[in-house]
C-alpha cells in the first residue's frame, strides 16, 4: 500500500523539520518546500494528496493566495489543504476570526500553531478518507 503524500509549505525552518518529523512517525510520506514557489514544483511533480499550508510567509496572505490559486485549476481544486498558521490577532489589523472567514477562504480547515501532534494526525486523516479523486 502506497503512504499517502504530504506537502508541508511554510517559511519557518523549524516548523517544517519538526513536523515532517512527526509526519513520517506517523508512517505519512513528507516533502517541504520553504514557499510557494518551490511548494508548485512538488505538485506538478510530486501530486501530493495533502497540503499543510501557512498564511504569512513572503506576504501577509502568501498561502491564502496560494490555496485559491490552486482551488481554480482542475488537477488540484480537490487537494485537500489544512492552513497552519498563528491565529491572526486584532493587533495586526484582522477584526476578524479566521472561522468567520472560512466560507471564502480555499482550505478545507484551520489550526493553529502550535500544531498538536495527535489533532494534526486526525484531521489529517478525515481529510483523506473524505477525499474524491
Amino acid at each position: 500500500m502506497a503512504l499517502d503524500k504530504i506537502l508541508i509549505i511554510d517559511d519557518d525552518p523549524g516548523f517544517l523539520e519538526i513536523t515532517a518529523a512527526i509526519l513520517r512517525r506517523f508512517g505519512y510520506e513528507v516533502m517541504t518546500a520553504n514557499g510557494t514557489e518551490e511548494a508548485v514544483k512538488f505538485i506538478e511533480s510530486g501530486s501530493p494528496d495533502l497540503l499543510i499550508l501557512d498564511i504569512m510567509m513572503a506576504t501577509v496572505d502568501e498561502g491564502l493566495q496560494f490555496a485559491s490559486q490552486l482551488r481554480q485549476h482542475k488537477e488540484s481544486q480537490r487537494l485537500p489543504i489544512i492552513i497552519v498558521s498563528a491565529a491572526p490577532g486584532t493587533e495586526k489589523g484582522y477584526a476578524r476570526s479566521v472561522e468567520d472567514d472560512m466560507d471564502w477562504i480555499s482550505a478545507d480547515l484551520f489550526m493553529e500553531k502550535p500544531v498538536d501532534p495527535q489533532a494534526l494526525r486526525h484531521n489529517i486523516e478525515l481529510l483523506l478518507k473524505n477525499k474524491v479523486c
